[in-house]
């Protein structure tokens, strides 16, 4: 009999937990933005999705980050940290009130 491939599953989805853990944060700023209207508020959340993976990829080893480790380590740490800043940036300085919308 050969390993059990259900466990062996379960065992891989388990490590992708920094990965889920991004996602999650993300899909709970394009919540806040799309059901709330939060435009602010839920673009920041989006944006420290990405401070969040670039700080995982940062203190864990690439094994370990799983589909966060693109690139070297020190390239995605700044492209994610690129990422969080520019959409938090832009999140704050979009106008409270766009007339016509």
């Amino acid at each position: 009999m050969g390993p059990d491939r259900g466990a062996l599953n379960r065992v891989a989805r388990l490590r992708e937990w920094p990965f889920a853990a991004v996602v999650t944060t993300a899909l709970v700023g394009l919540f806040v933005v799309a059901e709330l209207d939060r435009f602010r508020r839920g673009s920041v959340v989006f944006a420290a999705a990405f401070g969040l993976a670039g700080l995982l990829r940062l203190v864990l080893p690439a094994r370990v980050a799983g589909l966060l480790a693109v690139r070297s380590r020190g390239f995605d740490v700044v492209a994610y940290g690129l990422l969080a800043v520019g959409i938090a940036v832009l999140a704050i300085i979009v106008p409270a009130d766009v007339p016509g919308g």
